[in-house]
C-alpha cells in the first residue's frame, strides 16, 4: 500500500457486507412467495386456519362421507332393509331411519363425527329399481345410501333429505341382501 492513495485492498467493507445481505433476503423472501404459491412445501403452505384453502375443505367433506359410507358397509343388510317391502321373518333388527341429519341424530358414539366446518349431513336411504322384482313381504331390494354434506347455514333443505338445498359434497354406495 502506498501512502495518501490506495494501491490494493484486501478484505471487504461494512457496507458490501451490507448490501449482500440486504439482496440475498430479498431473494429469499421472493423464493419463498414463489414456493408458497406453487404449493411445493407443505411446511410452507400452514396457515392459521387450516380451513382457508377450498382444497382443504373439499378433502374434509370427502373424508367424512368415506368414513360415513365404511362405517355404514359394516353394518348388516337388515339395518337398510325397507320394512314396509322387506319384511320377510320376525325377530329382525329395528332398521335405520330411512332419512336423517347429523350431528343432530347420530346411531351411536361411534359414528364418525361431522367436522366443525360444515353445518349438516344428511344420509338418505331409498330402494333401488329393479328389473323383476317380487312382491311384499319379501321384495328385498338394494338400498342406496347417499351422504349429503353441507357447508353453510343456508344450504341444507328444510327437511332432512328434501329438495333444494345446495349439497356441497355427496357421496353414494349400495347395499344389498346377501
Amino acid at each position: 500500500m502506498t501512502r495518501g492513495g490506495r494501491a490494493s485492498e484486501k478484505g471487504v467493507t461494512l457496507l458490501e457486507i451490507m448490501i449482500s445481505l440486504v439482496l440475498l433476503s430479498i431473494v429469499a423472501l421472493a423464493n419463498g412467495a414463489l414456493i408458497r404459491s406453487l404449493g411445493l412445501i407443505g411446511v410452507v403452505q400452514f396457515s392459521a386456519n387450516r380451513y382457508e384453502r377450498p382444497a382443504r375443505v373439499r378433502t374434509l367433506a370427502m373424508e367424512y362421507a368415506q368414513a360415513e359410507t365404511e362405517y355404514l358397509q359394516n353394518w348388516a343388510y337388515e339395518y337398510f332393509r325397507d320394512v314396509a317391502s322387506c319384511n320377510p321373518q320376525q325377530g329382525l333388527p329395528t332398521p335405520f331411519a330411512s332419512v336423517r341429519r347429523v350431528p343432530a341424530s347420530y346411531l351411536n358414539v361411534t359414528e364418525p363425527r361431522l367436522p366443525d366446518l360444515f353445518v349438516a349431513a344428511d344420509i338418505v336411504m331409498t330402494s333401488e329399481p329393479v328389473v323383476a322384482p317380487g312382491g311384499a313381504p319379501n321384495d328385498c331390494r338394494p338400498r342406496r345410501i347417499t351422504v349429503n354434506v353441507y357447508l353453510q347455514a343456508a344450504d341444507p333443505p328444510v327437511t332432512p333429505g328434501g329438495t333444494g338445498g345446495v349439497v356441497f359434497l355427496q357421496s353414494a354406495t349400495v347395499r344389498a341382501p346377501r
